[in-house]
C-alpha cells in the first residue's frame, strides 16, 4: 500500500501540458502560425485549461510544455506562468 505523500504525487502526474500549432490572421501580418498551450488531465479525460496564441517561436512552446511537465505546473498557475516566460 502507497502513503498518502505518493498518491499525491502519482495524482499530479496526470495533467500534461501540450503545444497546439493554429492558424491565425492578423491584418497587419496577415495569416501566421501560432502556438497555445494545453493542459490535459490524463487521469479525469478532459481539458483543463487553453491558452491561446502564446508565441509563434514553435521551440519556445516546446520549452514551456516540457518545464511544465517536468515541474509539474498546477494547471491554476498557467496563465501566470506562462505571463512570466513570455514578459
Amino acid at each position: 500500500m502507497q502513503d498518502s505523500a505518493e498518491l499525491s504525487r502519482m495524482m499530479n502526474d496526470f495533467t500534461r501540458y501540450s503545444m497546439l500549432p493554429s492558424l491565425k490572421f492578423s491584418p497587419e501580418v496577415g495569416t501566421y502560425v501560432s502556438y497555445d498551450i494545453i493542459a490535459y488531465d490524463f487521469f479525469h479525460r478532459n481539458t483543463l485549461d487553453v491558452v491561446s496564441d502564446i508565441t509563434t517561436d514553435r521551440d519556445l512552446a516546446l520549452s514551456i510544455c516540457y518545464r511544465f511537465n517536468k515541474y509539474q505546473l498546477s494547471p491554476i498557475h498557467l496563465e501566470d506562468a506562462i505571463l512570466d516566460i513570455i514578459s
